[in-house]
């Protein structure tokens, strides 16, 4: 199935992630005979959020930074999806990202809808106490969007166990009691969960496996 499909579909990679998406969409929606108006709809992000998160540095002066988290598509149940910190963050790569999630967990009949979030910010560049006081802002701005029946974060690109732990509180915080269900990938104390920290990596190794059974490549 792997190989007829893979035979089937060219798609022309384009640099913008998002319109890659649309493209693979419409190559999708040509196959399964779907109609324009569920294309259409597949094309979309339910909902977006972009964040002004201003931040104390440690300097003194307050920096202004540009968030953003895409539920999108919350169909099959509440959002999950990864919180990105990069300096070449982009909306676009965020919306793919959310849409490829919603893919993902589709596929595997999880109850879960696809989504993501970012920040554009180099975490090289910063101390342990401006990560903390932009994790809690972030949370701070998503929360009233977020929680454990409505869209569930999680680690991804230059984000840590430490950090989910810090937005976990902060969103416990706001929330007036222990709120440890609503992000995924927090440290072992807190209810984190064993073998995620190489979870991506290992899932990447069995996809690279089955495509090269699929495709003739002899690893």
């Amino acid at each position: 199935m792997v190989r007829a499909f893979a035979n089937h579909v060219t798609l022309k990679i384009q640099e913008n992630p998002f319109e890659n998406v649309k493209t693979q969409v419409d190559k999708c929606a040509e196959i399964l005979s779907l109609s324009p108006q569920v294309a259409a709809l597949l094309k979309s992000p339910l909902r977006e959020l972009h964040l002004s998160l201003p931040v104390r540095m440690d300097d003194g002066s307050v920096k202004v930074f540009q968030g953003f988290r895409v539920q999108y598509n919350d169909a099959r149940g509440p959002g999950k999806g990864g919180i990105r910190f990069h300096p070449e963050e982009t909306i676009d790569t965020i919306r793919a990202l959310a849409a490829w999630m919603t893919w993902k967990c589709s596929l595997l009949d999880l109850p879960l809808g696809g989504a993501k979030g970012g920040i554009i910010c180099n975490p090289k560049d910063m101390s342990l106490g401006e990560l903390e006081r932009l994790s809690r802002a972030y949370i701070r701005s998503v929360y009233p969007f977020i929680g454990p029946e409505k869209d569930v974060p999680a680690p991804d690109v230059y984000t840590t166990p430490q950090i989910m732990a810090w937005m976990t509180d902060e969103y416990s915080v706001i929330a007036g009691k222990p709120q440890f269900g609503v992000i995924t990938g927090k440290p072992l104390c807190i209810g984190g969960s064993p073998g995620r920290g190489d979870a991506t990596a290992r899932g990447g190794m069995f996809t690279i496996r089955e495509a090269a059974k699929a495709v003739g490549i002899d690893l």
